[in-house]
């Protein structure tokens, strides 16, 4: 528990600070120097990336957390289990860079009679993404079996976004232009991926040695098992975080790819609501696992409702936050991004809610009924696939928005449900609805302070009025233990408050 305690302290400070490094480059460089459809072109690159990167890793990425342990043996060079991931993975890569080819006139084409298609132009660079995307997931999940989940944390929420931001810095002195750019952007996956390796290397752990000892018949079966369930869920989860973007360009008739810049850039905004829920769900994860193992529910019980508190109070902070500023968030980007508004509603909306409800997909993926999430995840691809159709056409990226959020919410009442009736767990009470009310009553408070002539001091005064009436009200109702222990521990080291 220790090392998990401290590698998720970690996770914590290196998560934060990617937070921060990304806010600056996605949300205040990229769109005053770069025009909204080369944003658009980025993320789809990412994008499609990402979605390719899971039929590359063959869901080894799931094999590895659930079977290396079964192959740990460092004087055996781990018995080939590397080789046999490289392996598998660099077969599926084949195979993947093969669909790329048959989908790729689907890729480049879309409903724009606006001329012209810069993802025509760039889609090429998509298998080098994939690849490189899949084989620094492979490494980053081998190196956290090996009991170090923070260097891939460190390469891709921080590296990553220092590398970029170098990159638009010498963009804007003009040091190249915007292909190179591309290129260079494309780059930086190659450099991470790399170092992957490089660190494997230098800690002794890079095993590329055939071995198949252990692999009997019924290992074999178990793999293949686990690897086919692997491939169902994260493949799942990655189409459900990313088809917005896909629909939005194929559905949308003017300057797709504008808007999918303007929509990934302001939902850049709304994942600060759920950026706290990443890293206490490294530690939750690992809580409940531990409390099935028991099968221990009362303990269930209470990290459900403390997980769902804690999560709700930080979440409608961060969610009333934004509200409060939308106005000034729109002086801070050029005015096209205005567009986005309820794009930012809506996302914030949607991650509130998955704020709220706690760590119930953690109790099912833990449980021995795990495969229900990936039935859940299945119906909700289908249910924005099928919402999409129907909002984008009608109310362009404000509509991608509103179905995510829609489907995300059934999607969670449906998991909180299940949870109720199979095991009885039920967090919700009346100190939920109060969380909500408190912000409701400091957001209007906060929504009448008179403004000055400067949007930047608005942001600081409205922001500072709203977080301390907020916590203090929060603090004196007592509707967290667990937050009021955090709040007196430091009221105590800052001298307000006696021991």
């Amino acid at each position: 528990m220790g090392i998990i305690r401290t590698q998720s302290i970690i996770g914590s400070f290196w998560v934060y600070l990617g937070a921060f490094l990304g806010f600056v480059t996605s949300a205040l460089l990229f769109p005053h120097y770069l025009d909204a459809e080369q944003i658009g072109l980025l993320n789809l690159l990412v994008t499609y990336g990402t979605l390719f990167a899971q039929f590359c890793s063959a869901g080894f990425t799931n094999t590895i957390t659930r079977m290396f342990p079964y192959f740990r043996d460092e004087n055996k060079k781990h018995n080939g289990f590397l080789f046999l991931t490289v392996l598998v993975v660099a077969i599926a890569t084949i195979l993947a860079i093969a669909l790329f080819s048959f989908l790729y006139p689907y890729i480049i084409s879309n409903n724009s009679d606006s001329g012209g298609n810069l993802l025509q132009e760039y889609a090429i660079l998509i298998i080098p993404m994939f690849i490189f995307t899949a084989f620094f997931n492979i490494f980053d999940c081998y190196t956290k079996a090996l009991l170090n989940a923070t260097r891939g944390i460190v390469m891709k929420e921080v590296v990553v976004r220092i590398l970029t931001m170098i990159l638009i810095l010498l963009y804007i002195l003009n040091c190249f232009d915007f292909q190179s750019f591309v290129y260079w952007y494309v780059c930086i996956y190659g450099v991470v991926f790399l170092y992957m390796i490089f660190a494997l290397m230098k800690d002794r752990q890079f095993f590329l040695h055939p071995n198949f000892s252990l692999i009997d018949k019924p290992m074999a079966k178990e793999l293949f098992r686990v690897s086919m369930f692997g491939i169902i869920i994260t493949s799942a989860n990655i189409i459900v975080i990313n088809i917005d973007r896909v629909m939005i360009e194929k559905l949308m008739i003017e300057n797709p790819l504008a808007q999918v810049g303007i929509y990934t850039t302001c939902s850049y905004f709304a994942t600060m609501v759920i950026l706290p829920n990443r890293p206490l769900q490294k530690i939750t994860s690992t809580l409940v696992a531990e409390a099935w193992k028991r099968n221990d529910m009362s303990q269930l019980q209470v990290l459900y409702k403390k997980s769902t508190i804690t999560q709700l109070i930080v979440g409608t902070l961060v969610f009333f936050g934004l509200c409060i500023n939308l106005d000034y968030i729109f002086q801070l980007i050029p005015e096209e991004y205005s567009a986005g508004r309820w794009v930012i509603i809506f996302i914030g909306i949607m991650n509130l809610s998955d704020m709220a409800a706690g760590i119930n997909k953690d109790i099912v993926s833990n449980s021995p009924q795990y495969e229900k999430l990936s039935h859940w995840t299945f119906a909700l691809i289908i249910g924005i696939i099928a919402l999409n159709f129907i909002f984008i056409p009608n109310y362009g990226i404000s509509g991608a928005a509103i179905s995510s959020c829609i489907a995300r919410i059934i999607y969670n009442i449906v998991a909180f449900s299940y949870v109720h009736r199979k095991w009885k767990l039920q967090p919700y009470s009346w100190q939920h609805l109060l969380i909500i009310a408190i912000g409701l009553v400091v957001y209007g408070i906060c929504f009448i302070i008179p403004e000055t002539s400067n949007f930047i001091c608005n942001i600081a005064i409205k922001s500072t009025a709203l977080t301390v009436l907020f916590c203090t009200t929060i603090y004196f109702v007592h509707v967290s233990e667990d937050v009021n222990d955090l709040a007196d521990s430091f009221l105590r080291k800052i001298g307000i408050k006696k021991s």
